[in-house]
Protein backbone atom coordinates (compact mmCIF):
# COMPACT_ATOMS: atom_id res chain seq x y z
CA UNK A 1 0.00 0.00 0.00
CA UNK A 2 0.86 3.82 -0.78
CA UNK A 3 0.74 5.65 2.53
CA UNK A 4 -2.26 8.09 2.03
CA UNK A 5 0.15 10.95 3.42
CA UNK A 6 2.40 10.82 0.44
CA UNK A 7 -0.56 10.70 -2.14
CA UNK A 8 -1.90 13.67 -0.70
CA UNK A 9 1.69 15.06 -0.68
CA UNK A 10 2.11 14.57 -4.16
CA UNK A 11 -1.47 15.47 -5.47
CA UNK A 12 -0.72 19.13 -3.44
CA UNK A 13 2.66 19.56 -4.83
CA UNK A 14 1.27 18.99 -8.07
CA UNK A 15 -0.07 22.52 -9.94
CA UNK A 16 -3.26 20.77 -12.07
CA UNK A 17 -3.77 23.57 -14.28
CA UNK A 18 -0.17 22.57 -15.40
CA UNK A 19 -0.72 19.10 -15.93
CA UNK A 20 -4.48 19.83 -17.35
CA UNK A 21 -3.26 22.98 -18.94
CA UNK A 22 -1.12 20.84 -21.29
CA UNK A 23 -4.39 18.84 -22.64
CA UNK A 24 -7.08 21.08 -22.44
CA UNK A 25 -7.11 25.47 -22.94
CA UNK A 26 -8.07 26.90 -20.02
CA UNK A 27 -8.84 30.30 -19.32
CA UNK A 28 -9.40 31.97 -15.88
CA UNK A 29 -12.58 32.87 -14.25
CA UNK A 30 -12.36 33.99 -10.70
CA UNK A 31 -11.04 31.37 -8.74
CA UNK A 32 -11.79 28.59 -11.20
CA UNK A 33 -10.99 27.64 -15.02
CA UNK A 34 -12.51 26.77 -18.00
CA UNK A 35 -12.28 25.16 -21.14
CA UNK A 36 -13.92 22.49 -23.41
CA UNK A 37 -14.11 19.00 -22.19
CA UNK A 38 -11.97 16.71 -23.44
CA UNK A 39 -13.96 13.63 -22.09
CA UNK A 40 -16.82 14.47 -24.62
CA UNK A 41 -17.68 17.03 -27.39
CA UNK A 42 -18.95 20.44 -27.14
CA UNK A 43 -18.99 24.12 -28.26
CA UNK A 44 -19.63 26.13 -25.00
CA UNK A 45 -16.96 25.16 -22.06
CA UNK A 46 -18.43 23.13 -19.31
CA UNK A 47 -15.15 22.07 -18.34
CA UNK A 48 -13.62 23.83 -14.79
CA UNK A 49 -11.03 23.29 -13.01
CA UNK A 50 -10.35 24.39 -8.95
CA UNK A 51 -6.89 25.04 -8.72
CA UNK A 52 -7.67 25.42 -4.46
CA UNK A 53 -9.38 22.65 -4.42
CA UNK A 54 -7.44 20.29 -6.85
CA UNK A 55 -10.11 19.45 -8.76
CA UNK A 56 -11.91 19.46 -12.00
CA UNK A 57 -15.43 18.88 -13.36
CA UNK A 58 -17.63 18.90 -16.46
CA UNK A 59 -21.09 19.86 -16.15
CA UNK A 60 -21.82 18.31 -19.23
CA UNK A 61 -20.67 15.25 -19.08
CA UNK A 62 -19.98 14.76 -15.15
CA UNK A 63 -16.59 13.52 -15.62
CA UNK A 64 -14.85 15.02 -12.05
CA UNK A 65 -11.82 14.42 -9.87
CA UNK A 66 -8.51 14.91 -9.14
CA UNK A 67 -5.14 14.97 -10.73
CA UNK A 68 -4.86 11.03 -10.70
CA UNK A 69 -8.25 10.47 -11.77
CA UNK A 70 -7.70 13.01 -15.24
CA UNK A 71 -4.37 11.23 -16.11
CA UNK A 72 -5.91 7.15 -15.48
CA UNK A 73 -9.14 8.96 -17.41
CA UNK A 74 -7.10 10.65 -20.52
CA UNK A 75 -3.97 9.13 -20.54
CA UNK A 76 -5.72 5.73 -20.18
CA UNK A 77 -2.95 5.01 -17.19
CA UNK A 78 -3.24 2.71 -14.44
CA UNK A 79 -3.17 4.52 -10.80
CA UNK A 80 0.41 3.47 -10.04
CA UNK A 81 1.25 4.88 -14.12
CA UNK A 82 0.09 8.26 -12.94
CA UNK A 83 1.37 8.23 -9.54
CA UNK A 84 4.74 7.54 -11.46
CA UNK A 85 4.35 10.02 -13.94
CA UNK A 86 3.64 12.73 -11.02
CA UNK A 87 5.80 11.60 -8.81
CA UNK A 88 8.51 11.79 -11.98
CA UNK A 89 7.58 15.59 -12.67
CA UNK A 90 7.78 16.61 -9.10
CA UNK A 91 11.05 14.76 -8.73
CA UNK A 92 9.84 13.05 -6.06
CA UNK A 93 11.24 9.67 -5.06
CA UNK A 94 8.47 6.94 -4.40
CA UNK A 95 7.91 4.61 -1.71
CA UNK A 96 8.89 1.21 -1.91
CA UNK A 97 5.78 -0.69 -1.79
CA UNK A 98 4.20 -4.07 -3.01
CA UNK A 99 2.16 -3.83 -5.57
CA UNK A 100 -0.94 -6.78 -5.98
CA UNK A 101 -0.58 -9.07 -8.73
CA UNK A 102 -2.92 -7.90 -11.02
CA UNK A 103 -1.54 -4.70 -10.81
CA UNK A 104 2.48 -5.51 -11.36
CA UNK A 105 0.90 -7.72 -14.61
CA UNK A 106 -1.05 -4.69 -15.93
CA UNK A 107 1.92 -2.32 -15.54
CA UNK A 108 4.19 -5.01 -17.27
CA UNK A 109 2.40 -5.66 -20.04
CA UNK A 110 2.28 -1.92 -21.45
CA UNK A 111 5.80 -1.75 -19.89
CA UNK A 112 6.35 -4.81 -22.72
CA UNK A 113 4.65 -3.25 -25.49
CA UNK A 114 5.98 0.61 -24.91
CA UNK A 115 9.28 -1.26 -25.17
CA UNK A 116 8.55 -3.40 -28.19
CA UNK A 117 7.25 -0.46 -30.03
CA UNK A 118 10.65 1.57 -29.45
CA UNK A 119 12.82 -1.68 -30.59
CA UNK A 120 10.48 -1.45 -33.85
CA UNK A 121 10.85 2.05 -34.14
CA UNK A 122 14.62 2.00 -33.89
CA UNK A 123 14.64 -1.19 -36.35
CA UNK A 124 12.54 0.79 -38.77
CA UNK A 125 14.51 3.89 -38.73
CA UNK A 126 18.04 2.07 -39.31
CA UNK A 127 16.59 0.07 -42.37
CA UNK A 128 15.70 3.68 -43.55
CA UNK A 129 19.41 4.30 -44.21
CA UNK A 130 20.60 0.91 -45.45
CA UNK A 131 20.71 0.18 -49.15
CA UNK A 132 17.09 -1.28 -49.02
CA UNK A 133 15.94 1.97 -47.92
CA UNK A 134 17.43 3.98 -50.21
CA UNK A 135 13.84 3.99 -52.51
CA UNK A 136 11.49 5.32 -49.37
CA UNK A 137 14.43 7.62 -48.31
CA UNK A 138 14.67 9.25 -51.79
CA UNK A 139 10.71 9.39 -51.52
CA UNK A 140 10.97 11.38 -48.54
CA UNK A 141 13.45 13.50 -49.85
CA UNK A 142 11.75 14.19 -52.89
CA UNK A 143 8.67 15.00 -51.03
CA UNK A 144 10.61 17.82 -49.49
CA UNK A 145 11.85 16.58 -46.23
CA UNK A 146 15.55 17.27 -44.80
CA UNK A 147 17.47 14.57 -42.96
CA UNK A 148 16.86 16.63 -39.50
CA UNK A 149 12.73 16.55 -39.68
CA UNK A 150 13.18 12.68 -40.99
CA UNK A 151 15.06 12.23 -37.13
CA UNK A 152 12.94 14.66 -35.30
CA UNK A 153 9.77 12.62 -36.06
CA UNK A 154 11.71 8.87 -36.15
CA UNK A 155 10.65 7.93 -40.11
CA UNK A 156 11.79 4.61 -40.83
CA UNK A 157 11.54 1.60 -43.72
CA UNK A 158 9.96 -1.53 -43.44
CA UNK A 159 11.62 -4.01 -45.81
CA UNK A 160 9.67 -6.39 -48.75
CA UNK A 161 9.94 -9.24 -46.20
CA UNK A 162 7.01 -10.34 -44.62
CA UNK A 163 8.59 -12.07 -41.45
CA UNK A 164 11.62 -9.07 -41.34
CA UNK A 165 10.84 -7.58 -38.03
CA UNK A 166 9.74 -10.79 -36.27
CA UNK A 167 12.81 -12.31 -36.53
CA UNK A 168 14.49 -8.85 -35.14
CA UNK A 169 12.34 -9.17 -32.25
CA UNK A 170 12.51 -13.28 -31.54
CA UNK A 171 16.38 -12.56 -32.26
CA UNK A 172 15.87 -9.81 -29.19
CA UNK A 173 14.22 -12.77 -26.64
CA UNK A 174 10.82 -12.17 -27.34
CA UNK A 175 9.04 -15.13 -27.05
CA UNK A 176 6.24 -16.33 -29.58
CA UNK A 177 3.34 -15.64 -27.70
CA UNK A 178 4.86 -11.82 -27.77
CA UNK A 179 5.32 -11.85 -31.27
CA UNK A 180 4.10 -15.24 -33.66
CA UNK A 181 1.99 -14.33 -36.21
CA UNK A 182 -0.82 -16.73 -35.22
CA UNK A 183 -1.70 -14.21 -32.25
CA UNK A 184 -1.66 -11.08 -34.36
CA UNK A 185 1.97 -10.20 -33.97
CA UNK A 186 3.04 -10.50 -37.51
CA UNK A 187 4.99 -7.77 -39.66
CA UNK A 188 2.00 -5.52 -40.43
CA UNK A 189 4.29 -3.28 -42.14
CA UNK A 190 6.24 -4.23 -45.30
CA UNK A 191 8.17 -2.35 -47.67
CA UNK A 192 6.37 0.72 -46.54
CA UNK A 193 7.74 4.57 -45.22
CA UNK A 194 7.08 4.10 -41.39
CA UNK A 195 5.53 7.17 -39.48
CA UNK A 196 5.93 6.35 -35.52
CA UNK A 197 3.03 7.35 -33.67
CA UNK A 198 3.78 8.77 -30.55
CA UNK A 199 1.58 9.64 -27.31
CA UNK A 200 1.61 13.38 -25.65
CA UNK A 201 4.54 11.99 -23.94
CA UNK A 202 6.99 10.88 -26.70
CA UNK A 203 6.41 7.31 -26.05
CA UNK A 204 5.47 5.49 -29.72
CA UNK A 205 2.53 3.38 -29.45
CA UNK A 206 1.81 2.46 -33.01
CA UNK A 207 3.02 3.19 -36.33
CA UNK A 208 1.48 4.20 -39.61
CA UNK A 209 2.67 2.85 -43.08
CA UNK A 210 2.80 4.52 -46.79
CA UNK A 211 3.02 1.47 -49.29
CA UNK A 212 6.18 2.48 -52.03
CA UNK A 213 4.37 1.47 -55.18
CA UNK A 214 1.33 0.51 -56.28
CA UNK A 215 0.24 -1.44 -53.26
CA UNK A 216 -3.31 -1.28 -51.30
CA UNK A 217 -3.61 -0.34 -49.23
CA UNK A 218 -1.86 3.27 -49.81
CA UNK A 219 -1.64 4.35 -46.30
CA UNK A 220 -1.99 1.41 -43.26
CA UNK A 221 -2.10 2.72 -39.69
CA UNK A 222 -1.77 -0.09 -36.28
CA UNK A 223 -4.77 -1.21 -34.60
CA UNK A 224 -6.04 -0.37 -31.08
CA UNK A 225 -4.02 -1.87 -28.29
CA UNK A 226 -4.02 -1.45 -24.85
CA UNK A 227 -1.95 1.23 -25.24
CA UNK A 228 -2.82 2.64 -28.59
CA UNK A 229 -6.60 4.07 -28.48
CA UNK A 230 -7.01 6.13 -31.32
CA UNK A 231 -9.88 8.51 -30.01
CA UNK A 232 -7.65 10.05 -27.28
CA UNK A 233 -4.09 9.76 -29.42
CA UNK A 234 -3.08 12.67 -33.00
CA UNK A 235 -0.44 12.23 -34.61
CA UNK A 236 2.38 14.78 -33.74
CA UNK A 237 0.58 16.01 -30.34
CA UNK A 238 4.25 15.15 -28.68
CA UNK A 239 5.42 17.45 -30.97
CA UNK A 240 2.68 20.48 -31.20
CA UNK A 241 2.09 20.35 -27.38
CA UNK A 242 5.44 22.43 -26.52
CA UNK A 243 4.52 25.41 -28.74
CA UNK A 244 3.60 28.53 -26.81
CA UNK A 245 0.71 29.58 -29.64
CA UNK A 246 -2.53 29.59 -28.49
CA UNK A 247 -4.05 27.34 -31.05
CA UNK A 248 -3.42 24.53 -32.88
CA UNK A 249 -3.87 23.52 -36.82
CA UNK A 250 -5.22 20.20 -37.82
CA UNK A 251 -3.80 18.38 -41.00
CA UNK A 252 -5.24 14.84 -42.49
CA UNK A 253 -2.05 13.08 -42.90
CA UNK A 254 1.10 12.19 -41.75
CA UNK A 255 2.93 14.03 -44.17
CA UNK A 256 0.59 17.26 -43.71
CA UNK A 257 1.90 17.75 -40.41
CA UNK A 258 5.74 16.98 -40.96
CA UNK A 259 6.20 19.01 -43.43
CA UNK A 260 3.79 22.12 -41.72
CA UNK A 261 6.33 21.44 -38.62
CA UNK A 262 9.65 21.73 -40.95
CA UNK A 263 8.16 24.58 -42.74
Amino acid sequence: MIPESFLNELKYNTDIEQVIGRYVQLRRRGKNLTGLCPFHSEKTPSFSVTPSKQMYYCFGCGAGGNVFTFLMEYENFTFVEAMQYLAERASVELPKVDYSKEAKEAADKKAALLEINKLAAQYFYYQLRRQNGQKAWKYLVERGLTEETMKKFGLGYSDKYSDDLYKYLKGKGYKDEVVDERRGMYDKFWNRVIFPIMDVNSRVIGFGGRVMGDGKPKYLNSPETKIFDKSRNLYGLNAARTTRRKYLIVCEGYMDVITMHQA
